[in-house]
């Protein structure tokens, strides 16, 4: 027996993920929530100074994911001046402050992510070194031992470690809906291509012996006009044929791809942590078919990157001559250490060979210097 999950639930699982900003704001208005709660429990003459610090404390947290370091030096330095002027027995602002470590591991690149550990352990450890100096009580045990201080530190970064795996388990389910994708439209181009061959060779070969015997007869019987008509028509119907065929053929179901949409094609690389710079020359006026080959190249070349070096600089130039056109993309090396990506089909880079074949060209492909990879397609034309 199977038990179904009420749409409404999965609605509910759904929303953060369409809404973060909303999502960010209800997080917020809860922690703001839960610390005043704490607060009014505790007999305390310090006036508004609390709930505002409550407030300036927990706030950045709507900009976590955009601005995750923004918001984590915010948290950190509202929790210093809460970590001074707080109870010595209240310790509710180091949960924001572990929160925002998180958050830092979950939105920002590492390595660098992982200088929020000794961020968030010595915003946590130096309120009660300084509450002394400052003539304040300190806390209830103001002893730091050894023991105290690697809980600590294991603390932060259980928290870093937390936030660093959901990031990386986000970038994969990324590559992976990628690369599904990849695959089903190349199931797709496999399939229609099955059928273009079924389709010329059960049928062009029949249709080119009626045209050919109607010609024959035609200049045996010069004074049917009928046997003309069939011949025009079955010349007709083979070409329509080959037409069809090679619509059949074509990967791409949309409008004709063109290097006037590069924006939109290095939207998902973009989206997956990838800074793109794109250099194209002020005026393209190469032909349309080598624009499509061109459009592919690069489309390829991005699929690869995302698969094989994950969040990386992309550099993407065109550069045009008279009669021909120069496509390079370099991408950087990986921003971590990566396992091995699973093993593609190998027609990525055949693919592109043959594209760049057509037009005469050449095309290589390599790793740079600093570790990333190279790929430059160069594609000529007849000048008219």
């Amino acid at each position: 027996m199977t038990t179904q999950v009420p749409a409404s639930v999965s609605a509910l699982r759904r929303w953060p993920a369409r809404h973060p900003r909303a999502a960010d704001l209800l997080l917020v208005c809860t922690l703001i929530g839960f610390d005043v709660l704490v607060w009014a429990d505790h007999s305390t003459d310090d006036g508004l100074l609390r709930p505002a610090l409550i407030v300036a404390q927990v706030t950045p947290l709507i900009w976590r994911r955009t601005h995750p370091w923004v918001a984590l030096a915010l948290v950190c330095a509202f929790s210093l001046i809460q970590g001074v002027t707080a109870p010595p027995d209240d310790h509710t602002g180091g949960l924001f402050v572990a929160f925002a470590g998180y958050a830092v591991a979950r939105h920002a690149r590492p390595p660098t992510s992982a200088a929020a550990i000794p961020l968030v352990a010595a915003t946590l450890l130096v309120p009660d070194l300084i509450r002394p100096w400052l003539g304040i009580p300190p806390s209830t045990d103001p002893g730091w031992s050894a023991t105290t201080l690697l809980l600590l530190l294991a603390v932060c970064a259980g928290a870093w470690s937390l936030g660093f795996a959901h990031r990386r388990t986000h970038l994969y389910a990324v590559r992976l809906r990628a690369e599904q994708e990849r695959s089903t439209r190349r199931a797709v181009a496999a399939e229609r291509a099955r059928i273009a061959r079924d389709l010329h060779d059960l049928i062009a070969h029949h249709v080119s012996v009626i045209a050919m015997q109607a010609r024959s007869t035609a200049e045996t019987l010069p004074g049917d006009p009928g046997l003309a008509v069939i011949g025009s028509s079955a010349d007709t119907a083979l070409t329509e044929m080959r037409r069809m065929v090679g619509l059949l053929t074509d990967e791409h179901d949309g409008p004709q791809p063109s290097l006037a949409h590069l924006d939109a094609l290095t939207a998902p690389a973009r989206a997956a942590g990838c800074p793109v710079e794109i250099t194209v020359p002020d005026h393209l006026d190469a032909p349309d078919a080598v624009q499509v080959t061109a459009y592919r190249i690069i489309q390829e070349s991005l699929t690869n990157v995302l698969k094989h070096a994950g969040a990386t600089t992309v550099d993407l130039t065109l550069r045009q001559a008279p009669g021909n056109l120069t496509v390079t993309v370099i991408n950087g090396p990986p921003s971590r250490p990566r396992p091995p990506a699973p093993p593609g089909s190998g027609l990525g880079l055949i693919g592109m060979r043959e594209r760049t074949a057509l037009f005469e060209g050449t095309l290589s492909a390599g790793r740079t210097p600093e570790g990333g990879w190279r790929v430059e397609a160069t594609l000529t034309w007849q000048q008219p």
